[in-house]
């Protein structure tokens, strides 16, 4: 199963993304990897210790220097964590952006890695070279907070299946989530209103947490004991879980209307959470 994962107004994608493939990993047989392919640069290799071969793999995938498959490229340069295997993307954004536009083309052999796939997209924007990858994706999570003007965007560009620009092909009905993370300040949306109105369209609540993205960033992985106590982890679980039936079908979401489709805002209410 590939999952990607992004923004459109809003943060925390990078770390929803590191965090699901930490669940899958556990409990996928064959294990899981987090490919880092955000076009604006990565930011693993400053927030977890990746050792310097492994930087900026997907650049040696795109433009390899010897002959063989993608998907030999992929395993070649990927970090080995337990059962995660992770594939980083050049900090640079001009060259991260360029393995959008590789030598060796690669978004279709995604589909040969063995295990689930979490692909990193970053933030969305009109004619972004990840349309690719979000069309090969089994699932699309577009990250947000509940801050209103976020919530609003996003409900807006689910309406649009990601069409913003007349080069956005779009997505199939269905294919895409809402996942908020509950981070602290500006006017936000009740939870009990966004779950209401959004329905299955919302695949998950995730609670603020720093301490535990702090760990995560250190090392640790999804059976350590501090980590199964961690709310958060457990939310991303439950997330998981709701996009990954045992039949191995996305479940269908449904379009949000109402309250996030006519932009009403909520008055003085506040987020007391977080998110990352």
């Amino acid at each position: 199963m590939i999952i990607a994962v992004g923004s459109w107004r809003g943060t925390g994608a990078s770390t929803t993304a590191l965090l699901a493939a930490h669940c899958l990993a556990l409990s996928d047989a064959a294990g899981a990897w987090l490919l880092e392919a955000d076009p604006a640069g990565g930011v693993l290799a400053g927030r977890v210790r990746l050792p310097a071969a492994a930087v900026g793999g997907l650049e040696r995938v795109a433009f390899p220097t010897e002959r063989g498959s993608a998907a030999d490229a992929f395993a070649a340069v990927a970090h080995t964590a337990g059962s995660l295997r992770v594939v980083s993307a050049p900090a640079d954004p001009f060259r991260s952006y360029a393995c959008h536009q590789p030598r060796l083309p690669w978004v279709q052999s995604l589909r040969d890695l063995p295990g689930s796939l979490v692909v990193d997209v970053g933030t969305l924007r009109g004619g972004t070279p990840v349309w690719p990858i979000l069309v090969l994706a089994d699932v699309v999570l577009l990250v947000c907070s509940p801050e209103v003007s976020a919530a609003v965007a996003g409900s807006e560009w689910m309406h649009a299946a990601g069409r913003v620009s007349p080069t956005d092909p779009g997505l199939l009905d269905a294919k895409a989530r809402l996942v908020f993370v509950d981070s602290p300040g500006g006017v936000a949306f009740p939870r009990a209103t966004l779950l209401g109105e959004l329905g299955d369209t919302c695949a998950g609540w995730l609670p603020w947490e720093p301490a535990t993205v702090d760990l995560v960033h250190r090392g640790a992985t999804a059976n350590d004991r501090r980590l199964r106590r961690s709310a958060l982890m457990a939310a991303v679980n439950q997330m998981v879980l709701a996009i990954t039936p045992p039949t191995g079908t996305p479940p269908t979401g449904t379009v949000a209307t109402g309250t996030l489709a006519t932009g009403t805002v909520p008055t003085g209410t506040h987020s007391n959470g977080g998110g990352r």
